[in-house]
């Protein structure tokens, strides 16, 4: 028995990609239930969780990701507002506008859904939302609604005052905003399965980047059956590219919208291909050989790079082979990173030694380095997952890459760096509808500067 076994469980069940979570996490996570069970074996706790449905919720419990607080990417809920402005209630003043918002963690998406509303001119009676997680702790902290300042570390759209009530160095949500909201524990990929409801809008936020492909396929199909023809779809700014052209139409303004097409089915290939995945086990030496070159034959663009630079995006496509950086095939083993001079103490967790490892052609080393960053120092650091992308991208595994680019963009979605490679990582598999939309972010940000 081994940990692979578990995370075969928590696949099947909840459609999670083990490889994005992480290894370590659910290692950690299993190792503290197996203490809280005072089991001292993997084979006995995977017993319990095959016969236990209230274990295998104690373990989800520790692996859900509750990282949120009110109006996150703030776009998303200005658009929102001009929806209801301008469309909605000049067709459906009469009606209620039903909105979903899954996962919904701790509470503050929907409430920042409702104030939104409220903002627009809607009374309560004009909308209803309905709110579901995976997580009881996490339904349980929506349902009470009291919340502290992190929760408010986002741009500021309304005046707190108006609806929350502070208490103590806390805040709780007004009862008007609470009685909006309905919460309910569940798991979008078996909640509704029989459920006849249409919504108008579908807040479905960084759920897509958790998920295998066949899971994200399943819950795109619920998605696109739950909502009404040209009904709202919300996703998180990493997932843009999961979401099927067939089936809904991208709003350039927020990038992150997307309105169901009227008519549209899933086809058999929902997904784009899957990205050339060579694993390296040798890393640096002494010969040298040129890199392997995929081969697209779609309109791509010519690029190259290094680790310690950010690449560029040209400004027109140009027929082309596309090469990205790999490490050569028949590369004798990696050189200890210990004879390498450093200018940081190796005992010391930065991401400045993890870069000077990377630079220095230790490849392993400076992974292995991002990763003990992130489980001491901080788990939520966006660059600590953009240059893990880009040492497995120097290692040519795409796919390995593209999830830690998308986790950068998860925590910062407006993160320069992680958008070129992920741009280019997009153009290198030939999905350019994707790396458009990318590419439109990218420029969107230079006007800024």
């Amino acid at each position: 028995m081994s940990l692979t076994d578990i995370e075969k469980i928590l696949s099947k069940k909840i459609g999670v990609d083990c490889n994005i979570i992480g290894s370590r996490k659910i290692a950690k996570a299993v190792e503290n239930r197996c203490s809280a069970c005072s089991i001292s074996d993997l084979k006995t706790y995977l017993k319990l969780l095959q016969t236990s449905p209230e274990e295998f919720t104690e373990l989800v419990e520790q692996i859900v990701v509750p990282e949120t607080y009110f109006f996150r990417d703030r776009k998303s809920f200005d658009f929102l507002i001009n929806f209801v402005k301008t469309q909605w209630l000049t067709k459906s003043s009469h009606g209620t506008l039903r909105l979903l918002s899954v996962p919904c963690s701790t509470g503050e998406e929907p409430y920042s859904i409702a104030i939104a509303l409220m903002e627009a001119g809607l009374s309560t009676s004009q909308f209803r939302i309905d709110a579901i997680d995976i997580s009881k702790q996490a339904i349980a902290k929506a349902q009470q609604g009291i919340y502290g300042k992190n929760s408010f570390r986002g741009e500021v759209l309304v005046d707190r005052k108006r609806y929350f009530q502070q208490t103590a160095e806390k805040y709780e949500i007004s009862p008007s905003v609470r009685n909006a909201v309905n919460f309910k524990e569940g798991n979008l990929i078996n909640t509704f399965l029989n459920v006849q409801l249409k919504y108008d809008v579908i807040f479905c936020r960084n759920l897509l980047i958790y998920l295998e492909d066949s899971a994200c396929t399943e819950v795109l199909k619920t998605l696109n059956r739950l909502l009404l023809p040209n009904g709202l779809l919300f996703v998180g700014a990493a997932e843009t590219a999961k979401v099927p052209s067939n089936l809904f139409t991208s709003i350039r303004q927020p990038f992150t919208a997307y309105r169901k097409k009227a008519e549209g089915t899933i086809s058999k290939s929902l997904h784009h291909p899957p990205i050339e995945n060579r694993q390296v086990e040798n890393i640096g030496g002494a010969k040298k050989q040129n890199s392997q070159t995929k081969k697209v034959s779609s309109e791509t663009y010519s690029i190259s790079y290094s680790l310690s630079s950010t690449p560029t995006l040209p400004e027109k496509p140009i027929k082309n082979t596309l090469s990205l950086p790999t490490i050569p095939s028949d590369s004798v083993s990696e050189p200890s990173w210990k004879e390498t001079q450093l200018s940081i103490p190796e005992n010391s967790l930065s991401l400045e030694l993890a870069k000077q490892l990377a630079d220095g052609g230790h490849i392993e080393a400076a992974i292995k380095h991002c990763n003990d960053y992130l489980e001491q120092i901080s788990s939520t650091n966006a660059q600590a997952y953009t240059l893990l992308g880009t040492l497995y991208q120097a290692k040519a595994n795409y796919i390995q890459a593209e999830a830690f680019f998308r986790k950068t963009l998860y925590l910062n979605p407006n993160d320069y760096e992680a958008l070129i490679h992920l741009a280019l990582l997009k153009e290198h598999r030939g999905d350019l509808v994707g790396a458009s939309i990318l590419r439109e972010r990218i420029q969107k940000l230079q006007q800024k500067f």
